[in-house]
């Protein structure tokens, strides 16, 4: 039998990583001109409770390439 710590600290983020994935892929059918964009599926993801980390991964990138890509949009005042 597992232990409470094992699963707060393993299974829960897998869990809920899992059902932000599966969120987003039925989001992206529904919508697809809302996540057409790395970004726009970070900052959906994000909108879920996802720290960045997690969010860029799940979105196919890396947390240092999101923050380009927000730095990028902010100086170009969107």
């Amino acid at each position: 039998m597992a232990d409470d710590k094992s699963v707060q600290e393993i299974w829960l983020p897998v869990i809920g990583n899992t059902l932000a994935f599966l969120c987003l892929d039925r989001f992206s059918e529904r919508h697809p001109d809302k996540t057409d964009s790395v970004l726009k599926k970070v900052r959906f993801l994000e909108g879920l409770g996802l720290p960045e980390l997690d969010a860029a991964s799940t979105a196919g990138s890396t947390p240092e390439s999101v923050r380009k890509l927000k730095a990028k949009e902010s100086k170009r005042g969107k």
